[in-house]
């Protein structure tokens, strides 16, 4: 990994505020550089990795990505914060929903790729294996697409090692979020999918929070971006001020459920992100272009609204939403 240091910036690794670009060492991203910003504090301690722009459009959270670059104090802080405010740089100018523009696929559901793959597979390798090494967690922001209205929540890995899944817990609840999404561990095996997921897969921490809606940057979704990283920054001991306060109910999911469209049409919604829904129940109706019903779209399972697709003209077979089902505890 090189960085390449701007005029206002402290040398790389030294205390202070390091501004600049880095580039990866993987030929397949060449020719592309990335934002950067670490705030060293003069105390060793902990380090924080903190990226946005996955997805494009998803603005609030590369907003807090830009505001979090002056949270940080080098003088009082110990360890390091490193933050890469936009990833999908091929992306950047082009808004793309989801995808790289260069191979077509989702960078998120690519992780943990590899080093002589495609570009978003190179990109995942890098951050994992570059930029991430050493790092005691990395907080993934996303949410609010284009078309998509989102609930706060948080998806962290669980694992086999229950130390790794308790902490991965107490960062999650950092963040002022409806719902706390635990992956189920079979996630942890599949080729291409979520950074907590791969992360876990090698011992390791990532946090994933998600808010927002149709590419709209709110002041209460950069907030709960910005308040949960430095509530996590608190806890793993850089910074030393009171953790903000957690107003919602942080419900703890335990499974993930796409919900798909059966037939191409018009959605019509009759429930909202954050609404409870039982197994069966009608999510809404498909209608057509002349406003006869096509079909009704039901919940697989019962549990939470996470999000769903705003535009009301969805094809077949893409995605509608998804509902997390709440986590059963044994007494």
């Amino acid at each position: 990994m090189e960085v390449i240091a701007l005029s206002n910036s402290c040398e790389y690794g030294q205390p202070g505020i390091f501004r600049g670009h880095l580039r990866f060492d993987s030929p397949r991203l060449a020719g592309y550089k990335w934002e950067i910003c670490e705030i060293r504090g003069k105390r060793a301690g902990p380090r924080l990795c903190i990226c946005a722009g996955i997805h494009p459009n998803e603005v609030s959270a590369i907003e807090a990505a830009v505001r979090l670059q002056r949270a940080f104090d080098p003088e009082i802080m110990a360890g390091s914060v490193s933050i890469i405010p936009f990833i999908n740089q091929p992306g950047l100018f082009e808004y793309p929903d989801y995808v790289c523009p260069l191979d077509g696929k989702n960078i998120e559901h690519t992780f943990p790729g590899k080093k002589d793959g495609t570009f978003s597979e190179a990109l995942c390798d890098a951050i994992m294996n570059e930029w991430c090494v050493g790092a005691d967690c990395l907080i993934d922001m996303h949410g609010g697409n284009l078309r998509e209205n989102v609930s706060k929540f948080v998806i962290v890995q669980n694992s086999p090692d229950a130390q790794l899944s308790a902490r991965a817990r107490q960062m999650a609840m950092c963040f002022d979020a409806e719902f706390v999404l635990a992956l189920p561990t079979r996630f942890i095996d599949r080729p291409g999918t979520y950074s907590p997921s791969a992360f876990a897969h090698q011992g390791r921490l990532a946090v994933l929070p998600e808010a927002g809606a149709n590419g709209l940057a709110t002041e209460d979704t950069v907030s709960f971006f910005v308040d949960g990283v430095l509530n996590v920054a608190r806890t793993i001991g850089i910074v030393s001020t009171p953790l903000s306060e957690i107003r919602n109910a942080q419900v703890v999911c335990d499974d993930y459920l796409w919900v798909y469209c059966p037939v191409g049409g018009d959605f019509h919604a009759e429930v909202e992100p954050g609404d409870r829904v039982t197994k069966g129940q009608r999510l809404g109706t498909i209608t057509s272009l002349f406003g006869e019903t096509l079909t009704e779209v039901s919940a697989p399972d019962s549990g939470c609204l996470l999000w769903r697709v705003t535009h009301p003209s969805i094809k077949e077979g893409s995605f509608m939403g998804a509902i997390g089902t709440q986590e059963h505890r044994t007494s």
